[in-house]
């Protein structure tokens, strides 16, 4: 039974770096887009220099703001999941209180 708790223990605690793992890796591949279009647009861009840093500083401005909400709505989604996580969690530990309970009573009889 010690081991079936452990690991039960253990997959509660690898959460919030789990978590935290999706919200990075999306947030990586966003940023890791965003350069590589702006390389791409750089090379290929048939526009004066100056247009063209007035072109990426826009598109750099929009990107952090698509950066910035995608983050806010990852962190949410996220806060929420792991809210329904540990409610789950406290409403079967009080269930499991209170069969012990009553296990217990049962047993003093």
């Amino acid at each position: 039974m010690n081991g079936q708790h452990s690991e039960g223990s253990s997959s509660a605690n690898r959460l919030p770096g789990f978590l935290a793992g999706l919200l990075l890796g999306g947030l990586a591949g966003l940023v890791l887009g965003g350069l590589a279009g702006a390389a791409a647009m750089l090379l290929l861009a048939p526009r004066t220099g100056k247009q063209t840093r007035s072109q990426i500083q826009k598109r750099g401005a929009k990107l952090r703001h698509q950066a910035a909400d995608s983050m806010e709505e990852l962190v949410t989604e996220a806060g929420d999941k792991a809210h329904q996580f540990v409610d789950s969690v406290h409403k079967g530990v009080g269930e499991l209180h209170q069969r012990g309970e009553e296990l217990l009573g049962e047993a003093k009889k």
